[in-house]
């Protein structure tokens, strides 16, 4: 998978002067690469790897992006991870980023100012290890393509060409993409309809998916509570031995409805409860998502 990076790098430029009709590395770029990238994805069903050198003749700024097919089925709109190179392939970039095409067609000359408004969004909504990931990129090119992708910029890492990935680095940077992928995708979706017909705001069911997501409250509950289910009792050591060490999922218990989008308070005994995924799943089908006596109820009379 290195010569993802490695062959563009080194034969782009040199390909570029010639013929772009039935050039074999725009054929890479459409096929063999995407293909290879597929590899690392565990739910190829879910996912749409595309790459392009081009459109009827060479762009300065080749790329090959996976799509979350829940999220976007095509490069132009929604977002996405992607692999995108510098103009005069001094490096490449792992980025999340976002569709240019349809936010230049709806904003016109506002587009860039949209795409980075949203980048910060984006931002807002996941958690990430700051020291790990650039805000800004540098495509090296004047094109209108490359400057809007710049500004949609959500989080990148950079490969300069005299220091590429091996293989395993590439691996796991690529899952750790994925990672934030779907946990924005996820942040995203949890703004169902269903919850806002029944009265409740989309910033609310975000904030709420927000206090869940957060690693520091989480891991301070898990202390506290400890990691037996509050509602069917079990322990996942129980069941899986070591493997299940230390695993529990915290839930939110305040009901969505109820919460305000300035500041809150926190209590870490009260607010929340440890559950396992089943009953954390399920207990937010009811209509009250903090009614763990209900989901006990529902528990036993199974």
């Amino acid at each position: 998978m290195e010569n993802i990076l490695n062959e563009p790098i080194l034969t782009y430029l040199t390909e570029k002067s010639k013929s772009f009709g039935g050039n074999k590395l725009a054929a890479k770029f459409r096929k063999k690469f995407p293909l290879e990238i597929e590899k690392v994805i565990a739910d190829r069903n879910r996912f749409k790897v595309v790459g392009s050198p081009g459109k009827g003749n060479w762009t300065e700024c080749p790329w090959i992006a996976i799509l979350d097919l829940l999220v976007t089925n095509s490069p132009q709109k929604g977002y996405y991870p992607v692999l995108i190179y510098k103009s005069d392939m001094s490096g490449v970039y792992l980025s999340l980023n976002q569709g240019v095409t349809d936010v230049i067609e709806n904003y016109k000359k506002e587009a860039i100012s949209v795409l980075k408004l949203r980048a910060q969004d984006f931002r807002a909504k996941i958690e990430y290890n700051s020291q790990n990931y650039l805000l800004n990129i540098d495509l090296r090119s004047k094109t209108r393509n490359a400057k809007h992708y710049e500004a949609g910029n959500i989080l990148a890492k950079y490969y300069p060409k005299e220091n590429l990935p091996n293989e395993s680095r590439l691996r796991n940077d690529l899952t750790e993409i994925l990672d934030l992928y779907e946990n924005l995708a996820y942040f995203d979706n949890s703004s169902s309809d269903e919850l806002v017909a029944h009265g409740i705001e989309r910033k609310q069911i975000r904030l709420h998916r927000r206090i869940e997501r957060n690693t520091a409250l989480s891991k301070k509950v898990k202390k506290i509570k400890g990691y037996r289910c509050e509602t069917c009792e079990i322990k996942f050591t129980d069941i899986y031995g070591d493997i299940g060490k230390n695993f529990i999922e915290v839930h939110h218990l305040n009901p969505i409805s109820e919460l305000g989008v300035g500041s809150f308070k926190v209590d870490l005994v009260n607010d929340f409860a440890v559950l396992c995924s089943n009953c954390h799943s399920m207990i937010h089908k009811l209509d009250d998502v903090g009614d763990l006596n209900e989901l006990k109820r529902i528990i036993k009379k199974i």
